[in-house]
């Protein structure tokens, strides 16, 4: 009676461990985009309002979609707007 015990404990604590993994990693996604939302905003107030038209399109469709739970898609999205702000404006020379 006690080895059934032992087994189904050792099944509960194996499932358990597997079911934690996957929804740390569901958070840890939502997580990344949180953080490129406030890197972004971070960047943006050093940044020229031609930057910002730029960029402002590509971060709205990565924050839709990490809303909808694209975490993947929506974080490539904002790391394109990220780079968008921060990349050099053309500035003609005088």
């Amino acid at each position: 009676m006690k080895i059934r015990h032992v087994v189904i404990a050792s099944a509960a604590l194996a499932f358990g461990s597997a079911a934690l993994a996957q929804e740390t990693e569901v958070q840890g996604a939502g997580g990344d985009c949180a953080s490129l939302q406030a890197q972004y905003d971070q960047a943006a107030a050093a940044a020229s309002a031609e930057q910002l038209s730029a960029a402002k399109a590509a971060r709205d469709e990565g924050e839709k979609l990490c809303s909808e739970g694209k975490s993947a898609e929506g974080a490539a999205k904002l790391k394109e707007a990220i780079s968008q702000i921060s990349a050099p404006t053309q500035q003609p020379r005088s």
